[in-house]
């Protein structure tokens, strides 16, 4: 208690001394701290101060405020402020020393009246580079020391002036800007801006005047920028060349003229092919004249001269015969057959015939035709080995298989065995061999060699029975002869079989065997018989149902197979078991199933479980305290194992279930499996004190009583149902009492039944609606802040909407000038509105927002002025006039197109006068006069005959039968006719029609080569294959080898070669040659057979005869062969050639026989269970193919192996397969891995941490390796599973692969630090009452528990703590703590005791009297204090700490 008297002393000292300190400085606050106004403006500061004073206000030559001593808060406002130098300060006298005082800083600003630009000493355009001076002239401006003038040229700042003038009055200010403009500033615009920067406090943004933009002309001296090479055709003029490859500039625009070997030239001469050179081109206006020299190269066609004939050696290089005269120069294309022959042509033998040389640039072409004639000897180019079939002859060896050539065309002959042989002889299947064919004519014979092979159909002859062992190889039981080697097709059930087949036991039946090839086909049949053992593939694990028999073992759970078919038996526990005996609950276990048959008796084991329905006992009820866990009182018997579910009012009841208060009630509990259910039902009761759980603050309306408290509000419960009553101020309430808005407090709703009472405390608010009164009239002038009128009274607080014309307006409304009206003023609450409406009146002087330049049409007045283009406001109205070159004009007045300058427009009211200044432009329609017609030469620029006046520049359209017509017009010679020449702008349009007349020679643009068909005449040349034109039309004819021809003359095969079309007209003829290649169908002919090396390339054995040269197809079997075929081992057979163009088709067929050493095409790696032999290798992992079909044997370990050994787990490792026939062997490499079903050995015990991930305890042995499951009472774990505390128990862990399963049980126990099961937190008991505190807790290993109170132990060793007798003392947090090794946790426990009887304690009384001591002291201290300050000067300060008494006390 003393220590907390001197900290009460201290602290009191401290706020003594501070509050003295404060007598050194003025005790005034100004809000705002400096005024920025604009001049006429209002403005409102205040001035408060927080001490005691005699008395305090405002000094000011306007609105002085006089002293006043009742308040702490005074304002000094002005509605118009007209002194500039204003200098308002705040005085007070304070109680305790001399008066002080703090001054008011103001500015008072003007923005500008106006702001121009314009140059000094200087009228008209600028010449470039020469200096001018700009002037910016600022009018009625204050205070100068914030105006900022900002030069600008089009939107980039040039320079800025600031002023340090102190006047405050306005001020007339001129700021100049010194330009030296170049070309680039040519129509570029000048302007400047005020702009007035008075700080924070003053207007934002700042405001900113800008000038009228000044545009300047600038005079400049031509430039060429570049003239680049030209290179016209003879006939083009110097006023031709062209826009892109010349840039000339200058103002005014400069005149062209032009200079060739040092004199002038026209510029509309035509030029020559010898005009050629270096020009000068040269640009002058009034300033100066520049030059520029580029080179003209005048281009022109080529001209060519050919002899008529050329002979030339096969395959020496053929040169041109001649060269053509042209400017570029002449690239040169040499055709045959209206093909392009390349540069570096060697002719061969073939090559032979009339020839075209074209020599050609940009300008033209040049035709000129001669003879090549080539010779040579004989020529076989190749004879292929031919494959005929027995009965065909030589003169049957197909065209595709050889070719000869010469000239003269060479006689054909045969020898074999070194002997002639006659082309007609029949051939049999003995007359295979090489043959001779021998070519020969006037210059030499040369010979080639084939073979020869004749080929016949296959014959077959088989045995009628075949026996075969399960899984041995099956090879084919006889074999067929015939050429080429047949191909074999093996047949069951009209199914084929591979040819890797290996009978399984169920592939007994009828076969047939098919050997083919292309000649012909040959089948037998015969029959297969598969014996073997019994098999049990399967036999699963059985679950059934008591009664049930062994006979009803389902099918799906095991297979068994045999021939002749087994008998199956049943083995448990070593003994026979009948088959038809019903199973009880006691008979599960091991059983083994048996299979017999004369051949061999086989084995499996399996577990059968045999399973019952649940059986549930429990009994009919059960008491459980409020908040407990609640345990099952009984299980069931049952297997599967049951599953258990608690159900109240047909809802399920989670497993961990701590009843609450309101869970009493019937319960029913199943046990399920899937045999069965059962059922028991049990009640569970509840006992609890009453409780409120809460109780939230109410704000009911006035009227309202306190039974209308919500029941949203508060929550009461209990058993028995609770008493409600109330209490406020410490005394009782009756609750249907209506409240008042004076009744708001704290109120105590209690509840009470035969158990307890417990009360709650909340605060009701009394609430009512808004009750508003506002004056009927406001002024306010215009930008100055809005305060709202008048406040509202109500609870709660309301708010306030400002509407004008039925729209809100926001709180901060500054308003403008045009937000004179009506306005209406809402408070509102939740419990009501009140309205309110006043008047605003807004005074302003005119303000011209905006003016804009104007373009009208003649004959408009200035009263049609858009409005879009100006804005004038003002109140009243202001009038409109207009002023042009300083006089008066009259607003009716209808402008003409001499009337466009700058005008001004005025505004004017009783307040001010302002004007804008903007230029008129006066615009008018197109006129346009035009001759009407025009002659122009043929590819010269066409110019418009004439131009029109009008306002805008008007935009010129040229049109021929209504389409336009591009500017950079040179006209063709197909482009004679009308023409309409149309000048627009938005005012109207002007058209004027001409007549353009183009004259030219006869033309043919092109003549194609052309292929017709054998009996066409010249009549159907094509119009698509040549273009002839001219004015008047041409008449056409024909020539062919310098004769006239007639058009009508059908053409044959021979009247191929070079024609001339010739054009006529009376201006001029024309004519141009093509190749004509008279067409017809192909007529093939081949030998009848072809022999051929496997994966050799396959060449045709004949060629066809036919004009366009025919394409060739290769059939098989109806499949096209592709022409790059390399025949394969399988692709013997008859085959079709078909020779075909446009004009037709003609067929030929033709044997091919293929022979092939053996093949393993692939072998893949093999997976085989333990037990199977290398004869059950699947036929779908490898391939062997060959002709005669091959052996297989098998090496491991580089040894030999037998097929029909049975593998074990350690044969796997890489095999080699062999495959031999007569002609080659070969082998292939495979891994074998021998598979075997899942062993588990695992312990009997596991220990695990509580949450920590669960791993494996043992690992199985088996291939492939085996997928695990882990099962809990019958239910499968996941594999990421973190046991809980809970999780103890029997685990099993299962491991299967296909072939196998195998399974292992163990026990997890798992180590956890203490849990605690949910209990009683909270005890409420009276004074000498008995307490019982519970700590449910468990933990693995078993922990250690005791109790704490207040940070003291005080017992251990117990789960349950006894407070007996309980006093005041008793109360506060007791903490239950629970420990093992593997952790602690803790527990809390709340115990409050409420006192039977309140009396007023003694210490109360006590600490009263301190206080009043304590105050009693410091009185007298601060008395000594001033005394002495007045005879001297004193420091008194507080010490940082507090030294201790001699006692040890503070």
């Amino acid at each position: 208690m003393a220590c907390f008297t001197m900290l009460l002393l201290q602290l009191l000292i401290s706020l003594l001394l501070i509050s003295l300190s404060h007598g050194d400085h003025c005790p005034l606050q100004l809000d705002p701290q400096r005024a920025v106004v604009r001049y006429g403006g209002s403005v409102e500061v205040t001035c408060n101060t927080s001490v005691a004073h005699k008395g305090m206000g405002w000094e000011a030559s306007e609105g002085g405020v006089p002293m006043t001593k009742k308040q702490n808060l005074i304002t000094w406002r002005v509605s118009e402020l007209t002194e500039w130098d204003i200098k308002p300060f705040c005085y007070i006298n304070p109680n305790k020393g001399a008066q002080c005082l703090i001054e008011l800083p103001v500015t008072v600003y003007k923005t500008p009246d106006s702001v121009s630009i314009s140059t000094v000493n200087h009228r008209g355009p600028m010449i470039e580079g020469q200096q001018y001076e700009l002037q910016c002239d600022v009018h009625d401006v204050a205070p100068v020391q914030y105006l900022t003038v900002k030069w600008y040229k089009n939107q980039t700042r040039l320079n800025q002036t600031t002023f340090s003038d102190t006047d405050k009055t306005p001020e007339n200010k001129t700021v100049t800007l010194l330009i030296r403009p170049d070309r680039d500033d040519n129509r570029a615009q000048y302007w400047c801006e005020a702009e007035l920067d008075l700080g924070a406090e003053g207007p934002q943004p700042s405001p900113k005047y800008s000038s009228k933009p000044l545009s300047i002309t600038v005079y400049y001296a031509p430039i060429i920028q570049f003239c680049r090479d030209w290179s016209p055709l003879t006939g083009t003029s110097l006023d031709s060349y062209p826009l892109n490859l010349y840039s000339v500039e200058g103002n005014p625009h400069p005149d062209i003229s032009w200079r060739h070997k040092s004199s002038p030239v026209r510029s509309s001469m035509p030029l020559t092919r010898y005009d050629s050179g270096l020009y000068e081109i040269i640009a002058r206006n009034d300033l100066n004249n520049v030059s520029c020299f580029m080179n003209i190269i005048v281009e022109y066609p080529p001209e060519l001269n050919c002899n008529k004939s050329y002979e030339v050696k096969e395959k020496t290089p053929f040169k041109l015969p001649c060269k053509a005269d042209g400017l570029p120069k002449p690239e040169y294309f040499l055709y045959k057959n209206g093909k392009i022959i390349q540069h570096d042509f060697y002719p061969n033998w073939n090559d032979s015939g009339l020839y075209q040389l074209t020599a050609h640039n940009q300008h033209g072409t040049s035709n000129s035709t001669f003879t090549i004639k080539i010779l040579h000897a004989p020529i076989i180019q190749f004879c292929r080995d031919w494959s005929p079939l027995t009965g065909t002859s030589l003169d049957s060896y197909p065209l595709n298989l050889y070719s000869v050539e010469g000239n003269p065309h060479p006689d054909i002959s045969w020898r074999h065995k070194s002997s002639p042989v006659s082309s007609s002889m029949l051939l049999t299947r003995y007359d295979s061999g090489l043959y001779e064919i021998i070519a020969r004519n006037d210059l030499n014979n040369v010979s080639c060699f084939m073979n020869i092979i004749v080929k016949y159909p296959p014959e077959l002859n088989c045995n009628k029975s075949y026996e075969v062992k399960e899984k041995t190889l099956f090879k084919l039981p006889c074999i067929a002869d015939g050429l080429p080697k047949p191909e074999y097709f093996l047949y069951k059930n009209g199914k084929i079989i591979q040819h890797d087949f290996y009978p399984n036991w169920n592939d007994s039946g009828l076969y047939q065997l098919t050997a083919h090839n292309q000649h012909g086909t040959s089948n037998s049949t015969f029959t297969i018989k598969i014996l073997h053992a019994p098999i049990i593939q399967f036999c699963r694990d059985w679950s059934p149902l008591t009664g049930t028999s062994l006979d009803s073992y389902p099918l799906n759970l095991y297979s068994v197979e045999g021939n002749p078919r087994p008998d199956i038996s049943w083995r448990h526990k070593s003994s026979p078991v009948r088959s038809s005996m019903p199973l009880t609950r006691y008979d599960s276990g091991l059983y083994e199933i048996i299979a017999r048959n004369d051949l061999n008796n086989v084995s499996c084991f399996m577990n059968i479980t045999v399973e019952y329905p649940p059986e549930l006992n429990c009994n009919k009820s059960y008491e459980v305290k409020e908040k407990t866990p609640f345990k099952l009182p009984c299980l069931a018997d049952g297997l599967p194992k049951p599953e258990h579910f608690l159900y109240k009012n047909g809802k399920i009841i989670q497993h961990d279930f701590y009843p609450n208060w309101n869970d009493s009630g019937l319960y029913q509990l199943t046990a399920h499996n899937q045999h069965g259910t059962s059922n028991s039902t049990f009640t569970i009761k509840i006992l609890h004190a009453p409780i409120i759980q809460f109780c939230r603050d109410w704000s009911p309306l006035t009227g309202t009583s306190l039974d209308s408290y919500p029941l949203n509000l508060y929550s009461v419960e209990g058993n028995p149902r609770p008493d409600i009553s109330w209490r406020h101020k410490s005394s009782p309430v009756r609750s249907s009492m209506p409240l008042t808005r004076h009744d708001s407090g704290l109120y105590e709703i209690i509840a009470r039944n035969d158990l307890n009472n417990v009360s709650c405390f909340m605060n009701i608010t009394v609430e009512h609606p808004p009750e508003l009164n506002c004056n009927k009239s406001y002024e306010v002038k215009e930008k100055t802040p809005f305060k709202l009128p008048c406040l509202a009274d109500g609870l709660p607080k309301p708010e306030y909407f400002l509407y004008k014309n039925g729209k809100i307006i926001q709180h901060d409304f500054y308003p403008n000038w045009n937000d004179s009206g009506l306005y209406q003023l809402t408070a509102h609450n939740q419990h009501g509105t009140s309205n309110s409406t006043f008047t605003i009146k807004i005074l302003h002087a005119p303000i011209i927002q905006f003016c804009r330049d104007w373009s009208p049409l003649t004959g408009t007045s200035l009263d049609s002025y858009p409005l879009n283009l100006y804005s004038v406001e003002g109140n009243p109205r202001p009038d409109i006039s207009w002023r042009h070159k300083s006089s008066p004009v009259r607003s009716s007045m209808p402008l003409t197109r001499h009337d466009s300058g700058l005008y001004e427009i005025i505004a004017r009211n009783d307040l001010n006068n302002v004007s804008c200044f903007m230029n008129i432009t006066v615009e008018h329609p197109p006129e346009l006069n035009c001759n009407k017609s025009y002659e122009v030469k043929e590819k010269t620029p066409f110019k418009l005959p004439c131009l029109a006046d009008g306002l805008p520049k008007p935009e010129y359209f040229l049109y021929k039968n209504g389409k336009i017509i591009q500017h950079d017009f040179y006209p063709n010679w197909n482009d004679s006719g009308l023409y309409q020449l149309t000048a627009h702008n938005q005012h109207g349009t002007s058209n004027s029609t001409f007549t353009i007349k183009i004259l030219h020679a006869p033309i043919i643009q092109f003549c194609r080569d052309w292929s017709p068909l054998t009996g066409t005449s010249l009549d159907s040349y094509p119009l698509n294959v040549y273009s002839v034109e001219g004015n008047p039309h041409p008449d056409i004819s024909w020539r062919h080898k310098s004769s006239p021809v007639r058009s009508s003359m059908l053409l044959t095969r021979y009247d191929s070669g070079l024609y001339e079309i010739i054009a006529r007209n009376d201006l001029n003829n024309v004519s141009c040659f093509m190749n004509i290649t008279v067409e017809y169908p192909p007529e093939l002919n081949c030998n009848k057979s072809y022999e051929v090396k496997e994966k050799t390339l396959f060449k045709l054995p004949c060629i066809a005869d036919g004009l366009p040269k025919p394409e060739y197809f290769l059939y098989k079997n109806g499949k096209i062969i592709q022409h790059d075929f390399y025949p394969n081992w399988n692709d013997s057979g008859l085959y079709q050639l078909t020779a075909h163009n446009q004009h037709g088709t003609s067929n030929s067929t033709f044997t091919i026989k293929i022979l092939l050493a053996p093949i393993i095409q692939f072998c893949r790696d093999w997976s085989p269970l333990t037990g199977t032999s290398l004869d059950s290798y699947p036929l779908n992992v490898y391939s062997v193919e060959g002709n005669p079909r091959p052996d297989i044997s098998w090496r491991h370990k580089s040894s030999p192996v037998r097929s029909s050994m049975p593998l074990t787990r350690y044969d796997s490792g890489r095999y080699e397969i062999i495959a031999r026939n007569d002609l080659n062997n070969v082998s292939c490499f495979m891994n074998i891995i021998v598979e075997y079903p899942p062993e588990l050995n695992c312990n009997k015990s596991y220990e695990v941490r509580n949450k920590t991930l669960f791993k494996l305890p043992c690992i199985v042995d088996g291939l492939p390796k085996p997928e695990y499951f882990l099962y809990k009472n019958g239910k499968i774990i996941q594999h990421d599973f973190y046991p809980n505390w809970n999780d103890s128990g029997l685990y099993q862990l299962t491991a299967h692969n296909q072939h196998g399963t195998s399974n292992s049980t163990f026990t997890i126990k798992i180590l956890h630090a203490p849990v605690f099961y949910d209990s009683q937190e909270k005890f409420v008991m009276e004074e000498g009452s008995n307490i019982t505190l519970e700590c449910n807790t468990t933990g693995n290993p078993e922990p250690e528990v005791w109790w704490s109170f207040k940070n003291r132990n005080i017992s251990t060793g117990g789960r349950h703590f006894n407070i007996e007798r309980a006093t005041s003392t008793s109360a506060g947090v007791y903490t239950c703590s629970a420990t093992n090794k593997f952790g602690r946790n803790d527990k809390t426990f709340i115990v409050e005791i409420k006192a039977l009887d309140y009396v007023f304690p003694n210490y109360i009384l006590i600490v009263v009297v301190v206080f009043a001591l304590l105050a009693v002291i410091i009185i007298l201290v601060v008395v000594i204090w001033r005394r002495r300050k007045s005879s001297g000067h004193y420091e008194i300060g507080l010490r940082s700490e507090m030294q201790p008494l001699s006692n040890g006390s503070l």
